[in-house]
């Protein structure tokens, strides 16, 4: 009977994966934590950019006084440059702060 078009069609999507540029949940999640408040998106962009393509960042803002709560998320399309900008950037000093930059896991931090 063969392949429905739809099955062909998903399998042709995974193999550009990065390539329609910014299709949620494409790319590799890296979280970012001890930013100051005052950081916003260009600093991750800045931050990340050299390392290769960034899709997405995020900076989580207090609701009520819109400052940053000292972590954002950074979303890139190639594991072995997210891979490196994780290990340039973790630890790297920004201002006052120390960085602690590592892949965004889906469970909680144990204490």
């Amino acid at each position: 009977v063969g392949f429905s078009p739809i099955a062909i069609d998903g399998m042709s999507g995974l193999a550009g994966v990065g390539l329609s540029g910014g299709a949620a949940g494409a790319g590799w999640c890296i979280f970012v934590y001890n930013l100051s408040p005052e950081a916003d998106e260009s600093v991750l962009w800045q931050l990340f950019g050299p390392f290769g393509a960034v899709t997405n960042v995020k900076v989580i803002r207090d609701f009520t006084t819109n400052k940053c709560k000292g972590f954002g998320f950074v979303t890139m399309t190639n594991y072995d440059e997210a891979a490196m900008a994780i290990a340039s950037l973790n630890g790297y000093r920004l201002g006052e702060r120390v960085l602690q930059v590592s892949f965004k896991t889906s469970k909680q931090h144990k204490a």
